[in-house]
């Protein structure tokens, strides 16, 4: 009877000694179970599942209602004069604006784990598309970066695809091999799994999408997986050297190969014509100057008739600051501030290594390409094609802006941490009559039954074994076990109780 008796509390995870009391079921997975209550006890926090980060989402909504509003403004003029039709891009942009919304919800809907299963697919999709643009893709001035679909009209960047695609990519990588990138133990180790397998992930597709003559595309890439490197445990200093000896050499080549890359280099640093290669520049310093400190109010803008070119597009900043002036333009750059650091915040809170290089990922991409628009049309750093996140005209950049902020908000639902107020010791799975108590017994009560119990257990283990029949769980003060404490098991005719394994 004994022998079917451990047998049948074998198969439950639990294993019965023949000891009298609590002590008599001991957990097969003992060791680690009692080593993650004693890190759950120490976790000032604990981790909670509610809805999406409200803060994100109104940030969100209020820049996509900006963005919305002066692409309108800034579109009618070239709308008018090149479709006869005031309303033509503000019609697809906010056909646009409805449907990313609609993938934003959906996308947030899934959880992040759905996310982590898909990388590696995603990845290789985002870089066979990378590499078909420079077969089949459209030439656009002198670069080639659209694809579009055969028989539509719709046309994507690739290299948009592959921002998310990297940080979910480098996501997987540092979830699945950071042990090893991190070792600090084993430079051999840390050098092949912290810098040359990660590194080649990041390398490739700004290859690639530099032969498609995008610099600015390959540089914001390199810096997401910078950033994604450094977050995974790579080493900061070799990792920091190797990215600027690389990029440095590279952008070198580039600049050299591509004759114009390098005109617009000489020509910010003054070799340029103001009718010629700084129009743009010159025009969107005009536009910001007139604002001046409260603008010149919504839709009165003089610089959008044909001055600043497609001032829809990388240059509509240019547009709010004589619009909305000086305290308009602080206001925006305070919103975009707010919306990066509340992403960090979430970041930092995420729970797994995957979700937290996922959210820094994109929310490096969204900074880099604020900070690189507002410097180019502020005439700080050469132009360069960057559009500016929620502001600029474009269906596809926006459909998939807005699927990364998706997966932010998938992720923020996980990374919320409450303050833990228990107060109580931890205690054993073996002294199970202390946590049968009732949940209103103070914490000095639970003191004394849990170490009245492990005194007892030590008494037990001195003394001879007990008699070979089935013991039940009781409370230290008698009666019967409460419900919710035991289980019955039976497995050939026998029967015993052991402790809920749930509740350890």
């Amino acid at each position: 009877m004994m022998e079917q008796d451990r047998e049948s509390s074998k198969k439950g995870g639990y294993v019965f000694d023949g000891k009298k009391g609590a002590s008599g079921y001991k957990s097969a997975r003992s060791a680690a179970e009692v080593t993650r209550r004693k890190k759950e006890r120490a976790d000032p926090n604990v981790r909670v599942r509610i809805s999406p980060d409200r803060a994100m989402i109104y940030l969100t909504f209020l820049l996509l209602g900006l963005g919305t509003m002066m692409v309108f403004s800034a579109s009618y003029p070239s709308a008018q004069n090149d479709y006869g039709d005031p309303f033509h891009y503000i019609k697809k942009q906010a056909t646009f604006v409805v449907i990313g919304t609609v993938v934003m919800i959906a996308v947030a809907m899934l959880p992040h784990q759905f996310y982590k299963k898909m990388s590696v697919l995603a990845y290789a999709f985002a870089f066979v598309c990378l590499v078909a643009v420079l077969f089949i893709g459209t030439r656009e001035g002198v670069a080639q970066r659209w694809l579009y679909i055969p028989g539509t009209k719709f046309g994507f960047q690739p290299s948009e695809f592959m921002k998310p695609a990297l940080a979910m990519m480098l996501g997987w990588y540092y979830d699945k091999y950071g042990d090893l990138a991190r070792d600090r133990h084993g430079y051999k180790t840390s050098l092949i799994w912290g810098l040359i397998i990660p590194g080649a992930i990041v390398a490739v597709p700004c290859l690639v999408v530099l032969a498609e003559k995008h610099l600015s595309g390959a540089i914001i890439l390199a810096l997401i997986g910078y950033t994604a490197m450094l977050l995974g445990g790579s080493r900061p200093w070799l990792l920091t050297g190797c990215f600027a000896g690389a990029g440095g050499i590279a952008a070198g080549l580039y600049l050299l190969k591509n004759a114009y890359a390098l005109k617009r280099i000489t020509s910010y640093a003054g070799e340029g014509t103001v009718s010629d290669e700084l129009w743009q520049t010159t025009q969107g310093l005009y536009a910001i100057g007139s604002g001046g400190l409260l603008g010149v109010g919504f839709g009165n803008s003089r610089q959008k008739y044909s001055y600043v070119s497609m001032a829809q597009n990388d240059f509509i900043f240019t547009i709010w600051c004589e619009e909305m002036g000086f305290i308009g333009a602080l206001a925006v750059i305070a919103i975009f501030v707010i919306f990066i650091w509340r992403g960090y915040t979430i970041a930092l809170k995420a729970p797994t290594v995957y979700s937290s290089v996922l959210v820094f990922g994109i929310m490096t991409k969204i900074a880099i390409q604020v900070f690189a628009n507002i410097s180019v049309v502020t005439n700080v750093i050469p132009n360069t094609g960057i559009s500016l996140p929620f502001f600029s005209y474009g269906g596809s950049s926006l459909v998939i802006l807005m699927a990364e902020m998706g997966m932010v908000f998938s992720v923020s639902k996980h990374s919320y941490l409450k303050r833990n107020d228990s107060k109580l010791p931890f205690v054993p799975p073996a002294a199970l009559t202390a946590n049968a108590l009732p949940p209103e017994t103070g914490a000095s009560k639970r003191r004394a039954v849990a170490a009245k119990n492990e005194t007892a257990d030590k008494n037990a283990a001195g003394s001879a074994a007990a008699p070979e029949r089935n013991h039940i769980v009781r409370p230290s003060g008698g009666g019967n076990p409460p419900k919710r404490a035991v289980r019955s098991i039976k497995d050939s005719g026998a029967q015993t109780r052991r402790p809920d394994s749930e509740r350890w």
